[in-house]
Order: C-alpha cells, then structure tokens, then sequence
C-alpha cells in the first residue's frame, strides 16, 4: 500500500478478520421484539408507579405514604431488568405480579365501598376507577407481559437449539 510516494508495510494480525454473524431467524426476531416490548412495558409500569409513590410521599396525590410503598416501585424496576437480560423467571413473576397487583387494587378498593353489598356494577366501576385508564390498558399490558415471557422462552429455546 502506498501512501505519498512512501510504502506502508502490511498490517500483521494475529487474528482473522471478524466474520458478520448469521442473520437472526425470523422466530428469534419475534421473541427479541416481544422481550423488548415487555421491557418498556415494565419500565412504563416503574415510571408511573414511582410517580404515584412520589406524590404519595409529597402528600399531592391524597394517598398517605407507607414504606412498604417502595417495594412496590423496586420489584418492578428489578423484573424490567430481569427482562431485558432475558430472564424466564423474571418475565413469569412480572406477569403474576402485575395481575396480582391488579387484583388486590380492585379488592381493597370494593373492601372501601359502602357494606350494602357488592353488585357486578361496583366491580366494573373499581374495575374502570383503579386500572388507570380501565380494564383494556391492564389486559393490554398483561397481554405484553405474556408476550414477554413468551419472547423469553422462545429466545432460550432458539439459542439452546443454535448451541452444538
């Protein structure tokens, strides 16, 4: 190679050149979009649970703070990231913990209401009141979330098959 009239000499490497990898499959593609979509699922869920924590603690949103509040804004930050790196466990206990969540939201919320009794009119009123935004964002988000664990398998099941 020569570079203004002076000869370099050639670059000595011990190393082969780097080899592009294989093109992913089309079913690892989907897994890693489900895991990514589950992902910024819980990070959303983190934001605005440490958001409703926050005024909690500033006593702007009329919800009196306990410590145990916290908890509520670090398991779900530890799963998010358990998704991302690809966890099967995580993505399972993200998608009991969001239902479980869910549930108990709605059954302290029906224990408040007046004692005439519970009619299926409370529950759907609960229910749209305390899924911030109503039950079709929660089933949107437990469908991510089964997405995500979905993506998790599946991406563990195409790199244990790809290793010899």
């Amino acid at each position: 190679m020569t570079t203004g009239g002076f000869e370099l000499p050639a670059q000595a490497t011990s190393h082969p050149p780097p080899q592009e990898p294989a093109p992913a499959s089309p079913a690892l593609r989907r897994a890693q979009r489900c895991i990514h979509a589950a992902a910024a699922t819980g990070l959303l869920t983190t934001v605005l649970t440490s958001a409703f924590t926050a005024g909690a603690a500033m006593g702007t949103n009329g919800v009196s703070f306990t410590w145990p509040m916290l908890l509520d804004v670090l398991i779900p930050a530890g799963l998010t990231a358990g998704i991302y790196w690809r966890s099967r466990v995580a993505a399972g206990l993200m998608l009991a913990y969001f239902v479980v969540a869910k549930a108990l939201w709605v059954w302290n919320d029906l224990l408040l209401q007046d004692n005439d009794g519970v009619a299926w009119a409370d529950v759907a009123d609960s229910l749209d009141a305390c899924l911030s935004g109503g039950l079709v964002t929660a089933a949107v988000m437990v469908c991510i979330y089964a997405a995500g664990l979905y993506g998790t398998v599946a991406w563990h099941r195409q790199n244990r098959s790809a290793t010899p």
